[in-house]
């Protein structure tokens, strides 16, 4: 009972802290504003390296002898070919300019969603984005897990005659990886994990991680559409 009661209390304070957090993040000013035939541009925050979010996928379990001699003996050739794989998917990082698309990428579809013209002229534009990506990079906790996209980010939109902060939000996106995002055919459609990363080209992996990139950007302008449309209805 006594161990119930102290579950429920931690859990409850998990979820306050949470709740807080999402509060201290997020923040919509919009009501009275207007983006029509206004101008916009986007800045980035110096973002970090991506990064490989993984265990160790070369785990053998040695608490059973016998899976452990075979894990080893199997362990060897597959920690070969984890190796090439983790070469392969630093190369395709290194390929493509997450933060920079995501960067482009929201501006140019806030001017589709929003009908603000963008522009590369931040001291001049009526609205400025603040992009600041924390953490970004490929999620695959196994050898044989599903493969996840992952970004965290806070952006920040702000009247840039005022310098006030208009809208802010946080995004903590974790994308599921289908096999078409890098260019496998249909019948591979369902979620793929790291052997089947294996397999690709470095430029394959590059590609749908720019399609990735470019989805988490729509993810962003639209929730700023939404906001938008609930304080201006």
């Amino acid at each position: 009972m006594k161990n119930r009661t102290i579950r429920r209390i931690l859990v409850s304070f998990g979820l306050t802290l949470l709740l807080a957090f999402c509060m201290c993040c997020s923040m919509n000013r919009l009501q009275g504003y207007a983006f029509r035939e206004q101008t916009a541009s986007a800045l980035l925050a110096y973002p970090p390296p991506p990064e490989i979010f993984a265990d160790n996928w070369a785990d053998v379990d040695f608490s059973n002898p016998v899976t452990a001699i075979i894990g080893i003996g199997t362990g060897i050739a597959k920690e070969v070919q984890i190796d090439k794989t983790r070469a392969k998917m630093d190369s395709a990082m290194q390929m493509v300019d997450i933060p920079e698309i995501v960067r482009i990428e929201t501006l140019e579809r806030g001017a589709d969603y929003l009908h603000y013209r963008s522009t590369d002229d931040i001291e001049d534009s009526d609205y400025l984005f603040d992009i600041e990506i924390e953490h970004y990079g490929i999620d695959a906790k196994s050898w044989t897990a599903s493969v996840h996209f992952k970004l965290d980010a806070k952006i920040t939109l702000l009247d840039n005659r005022t310098t006030r902060e208009v809208w802010r939000s946080c995004f903590k996106e974790k994308i599921p990886v289908s096999g078409e995002i890098f260019g496998l055919p249909g019948a591979a459609g369902n979620i793929i994990n790291a052997v089947s990363l294996s397999r690709l080209k470095a430029d394959q992996i590059a590609d749908g991680l720019e399609d990735l990139a470019v989805q988490t950007a729509d993810r962003i302008v639209r929730k700023l559409q939404k906001d938008f449309s609930k304080k201006n209805r």
